[in-house]
């Protein structure tokens, strides 16, 4: 046996095979393109290593190959059978985790207290696309930060990709110095890993420092592959972050470039996300997307997410669709979700429906409902999945509402609100921009 560059021992003859997995690892941690042929010449050197079939499994589902990657995930597991309890657990949490089963993030849970720094298994609970982050939860900042904070004393602080993990969520949970230190630490320890420089644009949203954040993303973002998996999100905050200083035009040649379907090489569920968001905010911005740009991205949303499935994908679907003025799609979208809620195969709760109808009554011009909707289910928008600044937009939709439904003081109480808990700095130019919008 051997050991993995977490010192997990690992059962394989090769040596080779381990470190050529180790690498298709941190290559699919940090973001970068990659990862596949590596792992597959781990697999050429031991066709049976039963981890290394797991992380195929992991580098085809961050590729988009669910099927793909179940079918790993499975032979993985049959592999492990005969190996460690440890391998065993490695291999049938990452089979859970792949099938979203309802175990998945007790699974990891319990692995991660006697495996701590089995690293492959923890992953899958991390994130705003995690088993956390699309668990329901409307504490998950929190039970993510608690969760890393639990196996923390394992790790110490020279681990990259750990530090950038639990520094993300410290500063989502609340504690942003503490978070930005060790995001800071982990671009220190490996410069080009997507997701640390990921974690630090939300540390300068968070701290209001929007030209601080654009400044990074300008040193940074060229670096990095217009094909890798974070490059269009990464984009999508450097546009966010010139709304935010009340340059439009900035921002929509940012959407033009690497965020809209023509341009975007991300996964079909980020680019609708980030596409349909940034629509949005430009559209209360005052300077919305032409009329083509709108419909071409409401088609691609149906086209390639036909029906609804998670809520957090689903509330952007709603806004693809009203954006381009599409109520049947729209309509069919709201119907789907009523029915997946009915089932139980909504995690958030009634919360996205509420916010799939807000969407809807604003975009058909009834300010007050919508306004109404939004206010009603703010304390349940953590369960919808994302980032604070992901649903941030949720806050502006519900202040433009009040704005439009002529309730000035309603709309100015709901800013002052998140302005305290976040984005000081758009108290002036935003809210006067929003008022001209309007």
């Amino acid at each position: 046996m051997h050991s993995d560059r977490f010192g997990q021992r690992v059962s394989t003859a090769s040596a080779r095979a381990v470190e050529r997995n180790d690498a298709a690892v941190d290559l699919l941690f940090a973001l970068q393109p990659g990862a596949p042929a590596l792992v597959d010449q781990a697999l050429a050197l031991d066709p049976e290593f039963a981890l290394a079939h797991c992380t195929k499994a992991r580098a085809l589902l961050q590729g988009g190959d669910v099927a793909g990657a179940r079918r790993w995930a499975a032979r993985g597991r049959e592999l492990a059978e005969g190996l460690t309890a440890r391998e065993r657990n490695h291999a049938e949490v990452v089979r859970q985790a792949i099938h979203n089963e309802p175990t998945a993030l007790a699974a990891v849970a319990e692995h991660a207290d006697a495996h701590p720094r089995d690293a492959v298994p923890l992953s899958f609970a991390l994130g705003v696309y995690g088993l956390l982050g699309f668990g329901g939860f409307a504490d998950f900042h929190a039970r993510q930060a608690a969760l890393l904070d639990r196996v923390a004393p394992a790790w110490g602080d020279e681990d990259w990709w750990f530090l950038a993990a639990r520094g993300w969520a410290c500063v989502e949970a609340g504690r942003r110095a503490q978070g930005v230190a060790m995001l800071e630490r982990a671009l220190a320890l490996n410069p080009r890993n997507a997701n640390a420089a990921h974690g630090r644009v939300h540390g300068y949203y968070e701290q209001g420092d929007a030209e601080g954040g654009e400044a990074f993303l300008a040193e940074w973002l060229p670096g990095y592959d217009r094909g890798a998996a974070l490059h269009g999100h990464l984009a999508w905050h450097a546009a966010l972050f010139a709304l935010q200083r009340d340059d439009v035009d900035r921002a929509l040649a940012t959407y033009r470039n690497a965020i809209g379907p023509a341009v975007s090489a991300a996964l079909p569920l980020f680019t609708v996300i980030d596409g349909a968001s940034f629509a949005l905010r430009a559209l209360l911005g005052g300077q919305a997307l032409a009329a083509a740009e709108r419909r071409e991205l409401a088609d691609f949303a149906a086209a390639r997410l036909p029906a609804a499935g998670v809520p957090f994908a689903n509330v952007h679907l709603a806004m693809a669709y009203a954006g381009a003025g599409d109520w049947g799609r729209l309509e069919s979208l709201r119907g789907q979700v009523a029915e997946l809620l009915e089932d139980g195969r909504q995690r958030s709760g009634a919360v996205v429906v509420r916010a799939c109808d807000a969407v809807a009554a604003y975009g058909a011009g009834e300010y007050a409902l919508a306004a109404a909707l939004l206010e009603e289910s703010a304390p349940e928008w953590e369960r919808l999945g994302g980032s604070h600044a992901q649903r941030d937009l949720l806050a502006d939709l519900a202040i433009a509402a009040h704005l439009r439904a002529g309730a000035g003081a309603a709309a100015e109480a709901l800013a002052a609100k998140r302005w305290t808990r976040r984005a000081t700095h758009l108290r002036g130019a935003w809210l006067r921009r929003l008022v001209g919008a309007v």
